[in-house]
């Protein structure tokens, strides 16, 4: 199913402008049960960051009640049980992401 326009809008107001589009070909890759809500909720969670919308996406699991529980977190009026568990599941996706060699920094010597 193709982005919404509502969802189009929350990805040029969330993201930088030249990752608007790789915003919607993340998106483009979630080809389940209510697309437009769970695009609403992962960008909403991303909080503008290309690879914790694409760790959203990828965490997509059913039953869609526990992922919309958890996107939750990042709205106003979430519970503080919700709002730990998002922000830990963020926290998780920035520490396991993978990161170009580029940004990597230094590689060890061999011992």
């Amino acid at each position: 199913m193709a982005v919404s326009d509502e969802v189009r809008a929350m990805c040029e107001a969330s993201f930088a402008a030249e990752e608007v589009s790789l915003a919607l070909r993340v998106l483009n890759t979630y080809e389940g049960e209510e697309t437009d809500r769970v695009h609403r909720a992962a960008v909403a969670s991303s909080q503008g960051s290309l690879h914790q919308l694409a760790s959203w996406i990828c965490g997509v699991t059913p039953p869609l009640d526990n992922f919309f529980w958890l996107a939750g977190g990042v709205e106003p009026g979430a519970t503080d049980r919700q709002a730990f568990a998002a922000k830990w599941l963020s926290g998780f996706y920035d520490k396991n992401r993978l990161v170009r060699q580029d940004e990597a920094g230094p590689s060890r010597p061999e011992p």
